[in-house]
């Protein structure tokens, strides 16, 4: 077998992986609580073996899983060490803790561990899938055990078989089944039958068809290799493996017959496939006869052209009866697979029995289905299960193993179906993990098989090394067994020899008259147990030289004390433990004493030199091993290429290479370049400018006119390299313009050697510090008034200038930024306005007393009369007030002083109307004539109007004691009795009333038909006598009340009563005029 890579040695140790083979310097220091947290030693055992798996010394990739136990962060070292491999990114891949992805400029084999902390990786390669392979055949998705998708118990428990269909399909593997006949016509099964090395052993003939109702054989045989693709029937495991049937068991055996049976063709036959032992009852102690070892040894070891004929057999269906499948010798040869069987709920099959010796489990029936294969008559069945259906599905298994590698052998087959084994029914209490780290089960051996990884691992397998065999001898032990007794009675044996184990194999020897009393475990050096036997109800005698085998140990280093342990568990019979041999089989284990990655045989003056006692022989912090194999350095020297550095610290802290003192090749050795000129000694350092100067000295590589210890020039350059930029010219004025040749090459951009830059006459220092203009451009005299523009305020204009006189012109004529000066004070016109109130304040001539030329100066218009001097005012109406002065100059009759008359108009212009004066009372109102009707019929309208002179008049009517206003009514009369009424006009001046009767008749034949006819009219003449009377006396006192009134100051106002006229009331406080109607 070829050497399995240096990391793959690391991670499969207990021990820290690559920690340990970095030893114990370190650019950042690993606590125990980052390795708990995260890290190779926090992940399942599956995980760890996909990094195993994966790991190959020539794969690249640009991308790669890193396994590391820094959590969070990688240290600085880490990444300035895969840096100069072309690194880019480095970044945290969630849900896993301590796994990073790195990713490359380009694809890259990545290089051994160069930190503690690289402890396995991943290649991230791209590839492409395929859908699985299905077959057409109509029972095929009855098939839960070939692929479980739910259709019976917990989808994914099968076989994983459509995981290996895309890569192999059993083509050119011949499996022999044998059985009771297997029906060698069945279309299922005919055309891959190879009918010419067939036999039937029990009729001694070329015919192995069954007869009567044998169907186990041909059942088998479908399971395994039932034709697929076919559009028939279902599918056998390996669909396209060639099939033979060995009849055997449909009649009595004998160890000649049994062993020329499976001895039969063993140069043509690949596997032979046996669903069948002794019987399952729990009372049976039987193994193969001396004819049928050696044919199972010829078997292994002779056939397939030495690579050995793959021998499954069924691990027994006795549960029940507390069978153990270490009781049955067919099944616990270490030259057979012991199938056990699962359901297709993934636990154990209630028939299937517990055994050291189980190696593998598969699906059959014991759950809610059985198990859909070929029957007899060309016909299918769905109800086979047991062992015996268990079993050639793996033998189908290992057909598909062995047409994607038929150079495995029958111990390479071993391995692979332990490392390829699913665990499954997890929370089963047997499960335990030995000291290989290989999860174990009496009940399942290493899992259930997995068809789809167990191809995979057969691609690339590299075979095993030579089978190496140890055996103790036998050992007497003589010593009674304590009877129903819970002590143990045990024996120990120191093993010396360090074999990778395969099979354990016991001879034990007791005598005892029911040994079905007895248990035995057999314990390993690491505390792995192996139940051997159990308490049971077997009543038979003795274990005569029993070999009981175990394959708990698998991978297990035999060194150590072994020790074997027996019980009686009950009364009243008691035995003797009379002898017991322990055998070992395996693999030669050459062991790594000081543990740094080679093997004790490989060190000394022999092998490479270094101490087999001190994993780093050269004490430079590199285990031994990891130098050779990985590194390429010297085992032997701390400094392999003599740059005065470390090979660990050159790997695990520079990056460089520790067999190349110049890693980057620019004659700069690595020392010199980390702890002399401190530039990166993975970088090739130029000298571009070829100016002897690399360019971490030289402070512009691509100017060979830049360097260190260059004269400096005045150029906004650093020549020298000294940090500082035309240094010495802060004291140097080469043009004694008054600038120093440092501030007119950077501040000014004046010419240092020039004292005029711009040639207008001025000193670039006078121009800077003096004058405060720009030394860089020309300065002009624009308007030639012999003043420069920045001491002109208006270059252009020759009569502004500092020396011009000031004028009133709102302009600052001599540039002493005020304007118009002296003017404030003086009055050229003398109309009483100064000439810059004119100017600015009155746009006023200062030279025209009177610029409106209205007579009036323009001072007396702003102080005296408050009138516009520019605007020329007049007298319009001729009354001698102008019209600033009169408050209507359009009437002569008002203005000021004016005496003021009641008329409603301002005579006298001082915003008062009237003012003084009470205004005089109208005429008294006078009735001319009343028109009223004399009779009315009840329920008619009659109208009464009013005829008078005067006016501000009011009009009231009485009627029937209710008040009404206005000249016009319309009463309707709805009552039958004589109507009274009153009129009255009045206003300020007075009053005047009158009044009348209407007779209302129920039945009025003389009435008009209309009210308006029957009118009749009255005037103030129609009073009788004693109405004239009345009126001329009333006349009377209201003249004489007119006359008191008028005699108050202010006017007067009416009197609130009145004298009666013709005899009626007058109105009293009466209220103004209201439609509403009221009461008198």
């Amino acid at each position: 077998m070829q050497r399995i890579p240096l990391l793959v040695l690391l991670l499969i140790s207990s021990q820290s992986l690559v920690v340990g083979a970095i030893g114990n310097f370190s650019p950042q220091q690993i606590t125990a609580e980052e390795r708990e947290r995260c890290g190779f030693e926090t992940f399942s055992r599956n995980i760890q073996v996909a990094f195993e798996r994966s790991t190959d010394e020539h794969q690249s990739s640009r991308s790669w899983l890193i396994s590391t136990p820094y959590c969070e962060k990688l240290p600085e070292s880490v990444l300035s060490t895969y840096h100069s491999l072309g690194l880019v990114n480095a970044a945290l891949v969630p849900d896993i803790s301590g796994i990073w992805q790195f990713d490359f400029m380009e694809e890259i084999v990545f290089p051994a561990p160069l930190d503690e902390g690289i402890q396995a990786w991943y290649p991230l390669s791209e590839w492409t899938r395929e859908s699985r392979y299905t077959p057409n055949d109509p029972r095929f998705s009855d098939q839960w055990h070939l692929e479980n998708y739910g259709q019976s118990g917990s989808s994914g428990e099968d076989a994983n078989i459509t995981g290996a269909w895309n890569i192999a399909d059993g083509t050119g593997v011949l499996i022999s089944v044998v059985d009771d006949g297997v029906e060698t016509d069945h279309p299922d099964l005919s055309p891959n039958y190879k009918t010419s090395l067939d036999y039937d052993y029990c009729g001694n003939d070329n015919n192995p068809n069954p007869s009567n109702n044998d169907a186990h054989g041909t059942k088998s045989a479908g399971v395994a290799a039932a034709i697929g693709d076919n559009g028939i029937g279902g599918t056998g495991a390996a669909m396209n493996a060639d099939l033979i049937g060995i009849r055997l068991i449909a009649c009595s055996l004998s160890d000649t017959r049994e062993a020329n049976a499976l001895g039969h063709s063993r140069s043509e036959i690949d596997i032979s496939s046996n669903s069948w032992g002794p019987p399952d009852d729990g009372q049976t102690l039987e193994g193969p006869g001396p004819l049928l070892l050696n044919s199972l040894e010829k078997n292994v070891y002779e056939g397939r052209d030495g690579k050995g004929i793959i021998i499954t057999l069924a691990g027994g269906n006795g549960r029940s009866d507390d069978d153990n499948s270490n009781y049955d010798g067919y099944a616990n040869s270490r030259f057979t697979i012991a199938v056990a069987a699962v359901t297709d709920w993934g636990g154990q099959s209630w028939y299937s029995e517990d055994g050291a010796n189980i190696l593998i489990a598969a699906p059959s029936n014991g759950g809610e289905s059985g198990i859909t294969t070929t029957d007899l008559n060309g016909g299918y069945t769905n109800s086979f299960g047991g062992t015996s259906s268990a079993t050639p599905l793996v033998s189908g298994v290992v057909a598909l193993m062995l047409d994607e590698n038929p150079d495995l052998t029958w111990r390479d087959v071993q391995h692979i179906l332990v490392n390829s084994a699913r665990k499954n029914d997890a929370s089963d209490s047997d499960w335990s993990i030995n000291s290989a780290g290989h999860d174990i089960n009496h009940k399942y051996g290493f899992g259930v098989v997995d068809a789809g990884l167990a191809v995979h691992l057969s691609t690339n397998w590299d075979n095993v090394d030579q089978e190496v065999n140890w055996s103790s001898g036998q050992m007497i032990v003589n010593q009674q067994i304590p009877d129903d007794s819970n002590a143990w009675t045990y024996k120990t044996i120191q093993v010396n020899e360090s074999i990778s184990i395969e099979s354990v194999e016991v001879v034990f020897d007791a005598d005892h008259d029911y040994r079905g009393d007895l248990e035995v475990k057999l314990t390993s050096p690491s505390g792995t147990e192996s139940v051997l036997a159990e308490s049971h109800g077997d009543g038979g005698n003795d274990y005569n030289q029993w070999v009981f085998t175990s394959m708990r140990h698998w991978d297990e280093d035999s060194e150590g004390e072994w020790t074997l342990s027996v019980r009686d568990t009950d009364s009243p019979d008691a035995g003797t433990w009379n002898s017991w041999e322990l055998m070992m089989h395996g693999t030669e284990l050459i062991k790594d004493a000081d543990g740094d990655g080679l093997l004790d045989n490989e060190e000394g003056d022999d092998g490479y030199g270094t101490d087999p006692y001190n994993n780093d022989t050269d004490g430079d912090g590199l285990l031994d091993g990891y130098e050779i194999f990985n590194t390429s350095t010297n085992p032997l020297s701390n400094d392999s290429d003599s740059d005065l550095l470390d090979d660990f610290i050159e790997i695990n802290l520079h990056g460089t290479n520790p067999m190349n003192n110049d890693t980057d090749g620019d004659l700069i050795t690595d020392w010199d370049e980390i702890y002399v000129t401190f530039s990166n000694p993975l970088v090739f350092d130029k000298d571009e400018d070829m100016d002897s100067w690399y360019w971490f000295s030289d402070c512009n590589d691509t100017n060979p006119n830049i360097y260190p210890n260059q004269t400096e020039l005045l150029n906004g350059i650093d020549e020298n390299c000294n940090d500082l930029i035309d240094e010495g010219f802060e004291s140097m004025d080469t043009d004694n313009d008054g600038i120093n040749d440092y501030n007119e090459y950077h501040t000014w951009n004046t010419n240092h050697l020039d004292e005029d830059t711009d040639m207008d006459g001025l000193n670039d220092g006078d121009e800077a510090y003096l004058y405060l203009t720009n030394p860089l451009v020309f300065d002009n005299d624009s308007d030639g008034d012999g003043f420069y523009w920045f001491q002109d305020c208006n270059d252009s204009e020759e009569r502004i200038s500092p020396d011009a006189s000031e004028q009133l012109d709102g302009v600052d004529n001599n540039c002493n930024e005020i304007i118009d000066e002296g003017f404030t004070d003086l009055d050229s016109d003398n109309d009483g306005l100064s000439d810059y109130e004119e100017y600015y304040v009155y746009n006023t001539d200062h030279l025209d007393d009177d610029s409106d030329k209205d007579t009036l100066l323009d001072g007396k218009e702003v102080y005296v009369f408050k009138s516009n001097p520019l605007v020329a005012n007049f007298d319009n109406d001729t009354d001698t007030y102008f019209d600033f002065e009169d408050c209507n100059d359009s009437n002569p009759d008002v203005y000021p002083e004016r005496e003021e008359i009641w008329n409603q108009i301002d005579d006298d212009c001082d915003m008062m109307i009237d003012e003084n004066l009470t205004e005089p009372l109208p005429d008294p109102p006078y009735i001319l004539s009343t028109s009223t009707p004399v009779d009315a019929k009840i329920n008619t309208n009659g109208t009464l109007s009013v005829n008078f002179s005067g006016e501000e008049t009011q009009v009231r009517w009485i009627i029937d004691n209710i008040t009404y206003l206005g000249t016009n009514l319309s009463i309707n009369f709805d009552e039958v009795k004589i109507w009274s009424w009153v009129v009255c006009v009045e206003n300020r001046g007075g009053s005047a009333c009158t009044q009348g009767q209407i007779n209302v008749l129920d039945d009025c034949v003389s009435c008009p038909e209309s009210n308006q006819d029957d009118l009749r009219g009255q005037d103030a003449t129609s009073l009788d006598y004693v109405g004239w009377a009345l009126i001329f006396t009333s006349f009377i006192i209201i003249v004489i009340l007119l006359f008191m009134l008028l005699g108050k100051k202010g006017g007067g106002s009416l009197p609130t009563e009145y004298p009666m006229h013709q005899g009626i009331r007058p109105n009293q406080a009466m209220s103004p005029m209201n439609p509403m109607r009221e009461q008198w």
